[in-house]
């Protein structure tokens, strides 16, 4: 045998190997492929059932959030109402009050109170 017959053996000694050993991974893969499916499978059964709820919880979230839009537009509109009857009842120095002038009364209030306060306390020491 020359050394050339003896290097062709040897290639293909090692090119059976590399094909036994590519079959054993190719066979490792459709395994893992199946627990990935089976995986998938399962987490399909859990989710379907979730998504359903999920589903519920919002249409009954919309059919509350429209009850208390029409409950909503009811009480605006019987309170415009109110205020078309009964506005020209109200003077207009009510009207004017503002929330920042009801603050800084309150403020003043506030102020007079702790002043007389600290002239008690100096007062009886």
């Amino acid at each position: 045998m020359e050394f050339v017959d003896i290097l062709i053996i040897l290639l293909l000694l090692i090119a059976s190997v590399l094909g036994l050993y590519l079959i054993k991974l190719v066979k490792r893969l459709f395994i893992t492929i199946d627990f990935v499916e089976n995986e998938i499978r399962e987490l399909d059964a859990k989710i379907t059932p979730l998504l359903s709820e999920i589903e519920k919880i919002a249409d009954t979230g919309n059919s509350v959030v429209s009850f208390v839009k029409e409950q909503t537009d009811y009480a605006n509109d019987i309170a415009q109402n109110l205020k078309n009857k009964f506005g020209g009842l109200v003077s207009k120095k009510d009207v004017k009050h503002s929330s920042q002038s009801n603050a800084q009364s309150l403020v003043t209030n506030l102020r007079a109170i702790v002043k007389g306060a600290v002239s008690f306390i100096n007062e009886l020491k």
